[in-house]
């Protein structure tokens, strides 16, 4: 059976099929570059709710999805939205859909897999996870149809402007850093997160330096872990906030710490979430999970080929995270 967690998707193999080994640096299904168009192609975003969201076409029929690597996994996910209908999608094989939050586990299905289609690019045979409507996330994302991951991170260098909104699809065989920014090496963890170093100082000096992890769909600039190796406490001013997962309302905890770095950019007095484990989707032994609003504050590029990620600071780098 499948499971799949929200935020920081974990993928496990089917026991009625096997799902391509999402440690390998290969693609799901093929693609066709169109109209001769040289590398690197530019997918235009905006961004809705905090999300980037991107215009295209699946299997002929106007969608928008949204993108996230806080685990590799092959599978396009369908939210539920009216395109399930529209697309006449049948179940080839039931699945769950499980995640942070304390309720119980949602039921969703495979099916036959997708053509998606953007400007100058066309994807084939892109396997496909499908949620129910009453599963609720086409509520909880409104307007998007779902989301995709190795579709773009396993078949090019996939970088992010947020400057000019555009997502940009590098080819492997000739990119070439060419900025003063900082290339940070990337780990894969047996979870299959992947983590890169960093280091925070709580407001009473306490200073913890060791690996995060990266997930592009995280809503927060840091999530620190509480209840792991490094004994983290949560600060006794900290207040409750609330995030809904896969399994629904998850409680966390906002607060501040005097500063985080990474790569060779440090933040001051930036507001953090603390969770536990079950609010948070983290490596055992790391820090904890660094998301969007950080890596918005940077020409991103994540580099999977070569265990990278480069960071440039762009125009919001200076701004403060809300």
């Amino acid at each position: 059976m499948l499971i799949i967690l929200l935020f920081g998707l974990i993928l496990l193999r089917s026991t009625a099929s096997e799902m391509p080994d999402s440690t390998a640096v290969h693609g799901p299904g093929s693609y066709k570059i169109l109209h001769n168009t040289n590398m690197p192609l530019r997918i235009p975003f905006k961004m809705h709710n905090d999300k980037p969201l991107m215009k295209l076409t699946i299997n002929g029929i106007k969608a928008t999805l949204m993108i996230d690597n806080g685990i590799l996994w092959d599978q396009v996910w369908l939210f539920g939205s009216p395109l399930v209908e529209q697309l006449q999608l049948k179940p080839v094989e039931e699945s769950e859909l499980g995640g942070a939050g304390e309720g119980d586990p949602t039921q969703a299905f495979t099916s036959d897999n997708l053509t998606l289609q953007f400007e100058d690019i066309v994807f084939y045979e892109q396997p496909v996870l499908v949620s129910p409507p009453a599963a609720g996330f086409s509520k909880m994302f409104p307007g998007v149809d779902g989301q995709l991951c190795n579709t773009f991170f396993k078949h090019f260098i996939v970088e992010f402007d947020f400057e000019q909104n555009f997502i940009i699809l590098h080819d492997p065989k000739h990119f070439k850093f060419e900025s003063s920014g900082s290339i940070i090496d990337m780990r894969a963890n047996e979870s299959g997160t992947y983590s890169i170093p960093f280091t925070f100082t709580l407001l009473d000096g306490k200073v913890y330096t060791d690996s995060v992890d990266i997930d592009f769909g995280g809503v927060y600039p840091l999530k620190i872990a509480l209840n792991n190796k490094h004994n983290i406490q949560l600060p006794a001013d900290a207040t409750p906030v609330f995030s809904y997962g896969a399994q629904g309302k998850a409680t966390e905890f906002s607060g501040k710490i005097k500063c985080m770095t990474v790569g060779n950019y440090t933040f001051d007095y930036p507001i953090t979430v603390f969770g536990d484990e079950r609010t948070s989707r983290i490596h055992p032994d790391n820090l904890g999970v660094i998301g969007l609003p950080l890596f918005m504050k940077f020409n991103t590029i994540f580099d999977y080929f070569n265990t990278k990620l480069y960071l440039t600071p762009n125009e919001n780098f200076n701004t403060s995270f809300e």
